[in-house]
């Protein structure tokens, strides 16, 4: 690990390293981490947003709060540096791809997390493999569900027009299912926290497609938004944002209720800034969606740049951690993180080990 890293986080990267590496003991911690598609630096209130995120409020009032918390600029890349821990130009992924991101065999997260004795689950975008033969499952997942490829259309769950449009899956089992995709997402990851039946320590991804386009509320989010907001995409991004944040406490209820948030760790982010790009995009197969036409109002402000962009408008996240007496409440981190960190940081340190050997074997991965 870099000495960066350790520093990167303060003490919660430091305590959080140590904890996990000690044995296979009840203290080892839950990791639920959330990432959000597409939100920007200030779609969020603490960020001086024009939408309530109450839930995601709370968490910061209970976590530490990242400022300098750094992903790629686009989707497929963030994903890979998450998954693996190392820079997503060592496995030729630069930009979105539905294309297989990583070689079979590849030491992730989920896998290194599962020899150490985790339970593992992804609820919600992929887009490291399109095929179901490239799905989660084959890297380390007990349990997947939701996109294979990217943002899916909200009503329908269908994906760009082509080879991968027909997307949604469970177990990369391609399932056909009604709902609005934030719902489905949340309801599959609250389900399989109740499931947790036992005391081994789980590991819980839930890549979000909001506020990833196209998008399209249902009505009663779009009741809550605030009445100053005006025009029929920005009230359905504001509502957008309201459902992501209202998915977040969902998640938290369902933790505190079944008697396991003071041993989880929480972290939640976004995979890169937030876009201005049309929403109703003519490469998306209309399925009855019925989407407003409109750019996207996603807000970096003061932050240059946006969604695509290597200025800190499109690198730069809103980031919150959260493990209830392990991390001071109500705190900040002005120190540099990386995406890539969190791999070498949550892994126990002998995984990790064995992690670095097999990947220095890998041809042109050697490095970070």
């Amino acid at each position: 690990m870099r000495p960066s890293v350790a520093v990167a986080a303060g003490a919660i990267l430091l305590f959080f390293t140590a904890t996990v590496t000690c044995g296979k003991g009840p203290s080892r911690p839950n990791i639920v981490f959330m990432i959000a598609d597409d939100l920007g630096w200030a779609d969020v209130a603490f960020h001086g947003g024009n939408v309530p995120t109450p839930n995601l409020d709370q968490l910061l009032s209970e976590g530490r709060e990242l400022r300098q918390h750094y992903v790629a600029p686009v989707c497929s890349p963030t994903r890979t540096a998450f998954m693996t821990g190392r820079y997503w130009s060592r496995f030729g992924v630069t930009t979105p791809t539905n294309s297989l991101a990583l070689p079979f065999g590849t030491v992730t997260t989920a896998s290194a997390l599962h020899e150490a004795g985790y339970q593992t689950c992804i609820t919600g975008k992929w887009h490291l493999g399109s095929k179901p033969d490239w799905g989660p499952n084959h890297f380390g997942f007990d349990h997947s569900y939701g996109s294979m490829a990217g943002g899916v259309t909200p009503w329908s769950h269908f994906y760009k027009k082509g080879p991968y449009s027909v997307t949604w899956h469970r177990d990369d089992t391609l399932i056909t299912e009604k709902g609005h995709v934030t719902d489905l997402l949340t309801r599959e990851a609250i389900q399989w926290i109740n499931e947790r039946g036992d005391e081994r320590p789980f590991f819980l991804y839930l890549p979000f497609t909001a506020v990833h386009l196209p998008i399209r509320e249902p009505r009663i989010w779009l009741n809550r938004v605030p009445k100053e907001i005006s025009g029929k995409v920005p009230r359905n991004y504001a509502a957008s944002i309201l459902h992501l944040d209202d998915s977040v406490g969902r998640v938290v209820d369902a933790l505190e209720k079944a008697g396991k948030a003071d041993n989880t760790l929480i972290i939640f982010t976004s995979d890169n800034g937030g876009s201005t790009a049309e929403n109703n995009d003519t490469k998306y197969p209309n399925q009855g969606d019925d989407c407003p036409n409109g750019r996207l109002p996603g807000n970096n402000l003061p932050l240059r740049g946006k969604k695509g962009d290597l200025y800190e408008g499109g690198t730069r996240v809103p980031t919150i951690v959260r493990w209830p007496g392990k991390i001071k409440a109500g705190t900040f981190s002005e120190t540099p993180v990386h995406i890539a960190d969190w791999m070498p940081t949550s892994v126990p340190l002998p995984v990790t080990i064995r992690t670095r050997r097999n990947l220095s074997g890998m041809a042109g991965t050697s490095g970070r």
